[in-house]
């Protein structure tokens, strides 16, 4: 193995202290997607540590377990973010704040503008309207799955993070690479020629690239779990509610 560059993932930071019953949920599934690429990585490993030659080519096999890593790093940004809005959202709307701000912000553009559609009309009248909005408002966010920087700042503008140095626009942006890796995995099954004339050839994947990518998108939702639970426990405080 001394030979063998190793692909890792970087261990996550703490938990957040005192973490509140609105972020726990997100924590967990954090915590979660680290552990299941963090084995599809050791596998990785141990299948080029079994190799004659170490420094011979990457087999589509090793790059397989890449793509894997791709595939559920993304699955795993998808269900966080998604988690961390619906569970966060009911306390941080409680009060004026960014959070509210951009959700009025976002219902007066998009949703109550013109005719309502039919989903907002039956989300005003449910028994519920508060979660049946948030639901829609969480839909509208992330659609099928965060597709890239464009989505994620809108995450963290709908938790009020705006003004988060950590969540700034460019460092978001800077994953764009990651969720085309995923787009190009997932819906071209990373065919370099879609079409399916000729070779069926694969895209090239740099193992280590993949490793730095996933590693960096797993950080990065730590960055926004770890001040929407500040904001919420200020949040609860507000409303003389325990911060936890």
């Amino acid at each position: 193995m001394s030979k063998l560059t190793l692909v890792e993932l970087s261990d996550l930071p703490r938990k957040p202290h005192g973490c509140p019953p609105e972020v726990e949920r997100s924590w967990a599934r954090l915590v979660a997607t680290h552990k299941s690429v963090t084995g599809l990585f050791n596998t990785l490993n141990e299948l080029r540590a079994g190799q004659d030659d170490m420094r011979g080519a990457v087999s589509e096999t090793h790059r397989d377990q890449a793509r894997a890593a791709i595939v559920f790093t993304a699955a795993g940004i998808d269900a966080c973010l998604r988690t961390l809005l619906r569970d966060s959202l009911h306390t941080l709307l409680s009060i004026a704040g960014d959070a509210h701000g951009a959700f009025v912000a976002h219902f007066m553009a998009n949703r109550l503008n013109g005719d309502m559609t039919k989903a907002t009309k039956q989300a005003v009248v449910d028994i519920d309207p508060r979660s049946a909005l948030i639901d829609l408002y969480v839909q509208d966010l992330t659609g099928f799955s965060i597709q890239g920087g464009a989505d994620l700042i809108r995450c963290r503008n709908a938790l009020g993070l705006k003004q988060d140095s950590a969540l700034d626009d460019q460092i978001l942006k800077s994953h764009q690479p990651f969720f085309n890796a995923r787009h190009e995995v997932v819906h071209e099954l990373d065919l370099v020629d879609p079409s399916g004339r000729g070779t069926r050839g694969r895209r090239h994947r740099d193992l280590a690239a993949v490793g730095t990518q996933c590693d960096g998108a797993l950080q990065l939702l730590h960055a926004f779990i770890a001040p929407t639970a500040r904001t919420v426990k200020a949040a609860r405080r507000t409303m003389g509610l325990s911060a936890t």
